[in-house]
């Protein structure tokens, strides 16, 4: 399993696609905390619920990083790699363990890239406008956590759904479209449903700054419970599959 999952991080971090969705990731973040920290004309940066809600932007590069999960097994499908790795490595499952690992590690790559860019630019905009990020409390800590995590499970789920789908642009599409469109309308019609979907969960797991939500161990719970539910679909019926 470890050469395995060794492999499959060669092969990732060999493309230069995957180092562009990195910077592109943290790149998202900063712009997010930006727009934020210039969209504050009343005054609400003062506060610690201000704050937060730029270190919320620690979360925004989720986009990517699901992104970066349905290329790590729906790409090898797209380029007819898949068939020399089932055949090096029959028992399909392992294979599958060994992409959601690699997605996992490479999410949380891109959550810390994505953290670290928020917390470096707000600390800066905050410094140079007289003002400060509290270090010492606990809720800059857990938003900028959270904004990790939530990119490393949005990767997991990446990789479940590139595997049940077998088509990059299939998997990212519907993917975006589920979390961007789709839901918005699901929760218009049933708004208590929405704390318990993709969405409303990583928005708990980010600490959003918002009523209804499910505390962030949950949001982080619920992610997981999704990640592992599409993946075991996938392993069901897309691994089962003829390749051609």
């Amino acid at each position: 399993m470890r050469t395995l999952f060794g492999t499959e991080l060669r092969k990732l971090t060999s493309v230069r696609s995957t180092w562009i969705l990195l910077a592109a990731t943290a790149l998202l973040a900063g712009l997010h905390a930006v727009g934020l920290l210039v969209g504050d004309p009343d005054g609400e940066l003062a506060a610690d619920i201000g704050k937060q809600r730029v270190l919320f932007s620690a979360g925004m590069g989720s986009i990517l990083a699901i992104t970066l999960g349905v290329l790590i097994s729906a790409g090898e499908f797209r380029h007819g790699t898949i068939t020399d790795t089932y055949l090096s490595t029959p028992r399909r499952g392992r294979v599958l363990s060994a992409k959601l690992a690699t997605g996992l590690t490479v999410g949380a790559l891109a959550g810390l890239a994505s953290a670290a860019t928020t917390l470096a630019v707000s600390g800066a905009w905050l410094a140079a406008d007289g003002n400060s990020l509290p270090l010492g409390e606990s809720y800059v800590w857990q938003t900028l956590l959270g904004g990790l995590l939530w990119c490393t499970a949005y990767a997991a789920i990446g990789v479940a759904v590139g595997t049940l789908t077998r088509n990059p642009v299939l998997g990212i599409v519907g993917a975006l479209a589920w979390l961007y469109v789709i839901e918005g309308i699901v929760v218009s019609a049933f708004e208590d449903v929405g704390r318990w979907l993709p969405s409303g969960a990583a928005s708990a797991l980010g600490n959003a700054v918002r009523d209804g939500l499910l505390p962030q161990w949950g949001g982080l719970v619920m992610l997981g419970a999704y990640a592992a539910v599409i993946a075991a679909v996938a392993a069901l019926t897309t691994l089962r599959r003829d390749v051609t």
